[in-house]
């Protein structure tokens, strides 16, 4: 996978990317550069007044072309058509293409239009053409485009279907970290990734004690995580067993669970898993993976101590296999800190969670300047929003509610009210529920087109909250939060935010458990925070309020 912006691209989304990108630009610059193939002498004239002759001009509608192809992969992206799992649909692909199409036309004629009126003779310009008729050929253009590429997207996944472009991992361990990831690695088709085989260690001794240590303890099964739940379900090698044993060389005793091409995750490997013969089973760990096409190794014991097979690691990581730990895979391929790697060596020791001063200097400049921007552009709509609210219920135009913020410290935050005033009175503080009956008539609005938070910009800039960051809770949640599931005060380290990562990629919920998600979500953006990542969240919320996805 590639890593842009702390995204982790899978090669073969890259790759669909890049390929439409030359298609795209190679039927615009057909288009709209055709007049230059035979130019006649008004047209040599026309240019030679811009200081062009034909070559420059085409230089300069290849670059133009480049520009109103990127920006229809933005409508493209919009729609969601590079998450293998919508595209993958060809009903879906086929609806969300024309809706692409539609807004890629909009979006590249109104760019064109601003650049004309402007007067920049460099952005989108194609050089001989006057404005009405490049408006018309980009139409044409980019409606062919849109039909190629839906043709190229049909091509494209028949073509991966058959490929070999995977990477094929053994994943060392079979307990609840081992078994998360291959379940990972199964709801993401376009990850690059696919399970050749798993080695659990046998008579796991240790992991099985400290199973019984944690359920005589009696912790509490509060969030319903099996990340959370250690020792009520099986240890190591439980959901995986009955394969028989494999000894990697003079290394600790494993069982070998081998996975064919063309199968994936937990349910392949438990139905119907390749035994491998008794006279194979004692091959070394690095013939092991030269035979079954491995290229990585994602170590994911829970307890290492002793069970470790370190110099057969060894030896395969100098003969050229990749061997990573499944906290930091697990990182790359979701975005979030596993709830497992949550462990006071895991935090403390490992890289990342860094506040630097200049670093918190600019985030607070790019908050200032990003929220005065967004109020100057936005405060005709909440004027409106501050009408409806006062003509539609009784009470407070806006809403103010304490909340926790950085270090712990709370602060009123303001919103548009979308509520009864008098919405806890019975209940007390309260999670909002999907179809709460406590909404107003207007607060539906708001709350489903984001209005509603539009006051918090005052909040930003007074300093108590980021533009990105984890969502502020209330007090008395944080508390029950903080009580129930570890290290949640950590996600207070920096300042709650009008956006955030966990916003973008996770659904509203209102349950302890999504707490959990989101919280593994608010971890992994501490630990990577940059302005970039910044940058990359807020274009993405912007993605999420259009298509009225998140929190």
């Amino acid at each position: 996978m590639l890593h842009v912006l702390r995204h982790y691209l899978p090669f073969r989304k890259a790759l669909l990317i890049a390929s439409e990108t030359v298609l795209l630009t190679v039927v615009l610059l057909a288009g709209m550069s055709s007049h230059l193939w035979r130019p006649e002498d008004d047209l040599i004239r026309g240019l030679a007044v811009q200081s062009l002759d034909p070559e420059q001009a085409f230089w300069r509608c290849l670059g133009s072309a480049l520009v109103a192809a990127v920006l229809a992969q933005v409508s493209i992206s919009f729609n969601e058509l590079y998450d293998f799992r919508i595209s993958g649909s060809p009903y879906d692909r086929a609806a969300r293409f024309l809706g692409s199409a539609g807004s890629g036309v909009l979006l590249v004629a109104l760019v064109v239009a601003l650049a004309e009126a402007f007067g920049n003779g460099r952005f989108l310009d194609f050089p001989g053409l006057p404005f009405s008729q490049t408006i018309v050929l980009l139409t044409a253009s980019l409606g062919l485009g849109f039909t190629l590429l839906y043709l190229w997207r049909n091509v494209f996944h028949a073509f991966m279907r058959h490929s070999r472009f995977n990477q094929r991992l053994l994943v060392l361990g079979s307990g609840r970290l081992a078994n998360r990831l291959i379940d990972e690695l199964a709801t993401r088709k376009d990850s690059g990734y696919e399970v050749a085989a798993v080695l659990s260690p046998i008579d796991d001794v240790r992991e099985r004690r400290r199973s019984e240590d944690r359920r005589s303890a009696g912790r509490p099964r509060g969030t319903g995580n099996p990340w959370f739940d250690a020792g009520l379900e099986p240890a190591e090698g439980g959901p995986l067993s009955g394969v028989a044993p494999h000894a990697t060389g003079n290394g600790p005793r494993m069982r070998l669970h081998h996975e064919p091409r063309g199968t994936s995750g937990t349910a392949a490997l438990q139905s119907s898993p390749q035994l491998v013969a008794r006279a194979e089973l004692a091959e070394p760990l690095l013939d092991l993976t030269r035979r079954l096409d491995v290229s990585d190794i994602v170590v994911a014991y829970q307890d290492r101590r002793g069970s470790l097979p370190t110099e057969e690691l060894l030896r395969c990581r100098m003969e050229g296999v990749v061997v990573q730990e499944a906290e930091a895979f697990f990182e790359r391929l979701t975005g979030k800190i596993p709830a497992e790697a949550m462990r006071p060596s895991y935090l403390i020791f490992n890289r990342g969670f860094v506040q630097h001063p200049l670093a918190q200097l600019a985030k607070r400049c790019f908050d200032v300047l990003l929220a005065s921007v967004v109020l100057a552009l936005t405060w005709p709509v909440m004027v409106a929003a501050a009408v409806a609210v006062r003509l539609d219920s009784p009470g407070p135009i806006l809403f103010r509610q304490q909340r926790t913020g950085q270090k712990g410290q709370p602060f009123t935050l303001l919103k548009f009210r979308s509520m009864r005033a008098d919405a806890e009175k019975l209940t007390g503080p309260v999670w909002a529920q999907e179809n709460d009956p406590r909404i107003t008539r207007v607060g539906r609005i708001l709350r489903r087109s984001r209005i509603d938070e539009l006051p918090q910009l005052l909040n930003v800039l007074a300093g108590s909250m980021s533009f990105v960051g984890p969502r502020p809770e209330r007090p008395n949640f944080v508390d029950d939060l903080v009580a129930t599931i570890p290290y949640y005060q950590q996600r207070h380290i920096v300042k709650p935010g009008l956006t955030g990562w966990a916003q973008i990629n996770y659904p509203y919920g209102n349950t302890i458990e999504d707490a959990l998600q989101k919280l593994q979500y608010d971890l992994f953006y501490i630990k990577y925070q940059s302005l970039l990542f910044d940058v990359s969240i807020v274009l993405n919320t912007v993605k999420t309020v259009v298509l009225r996805k998140g929190t």
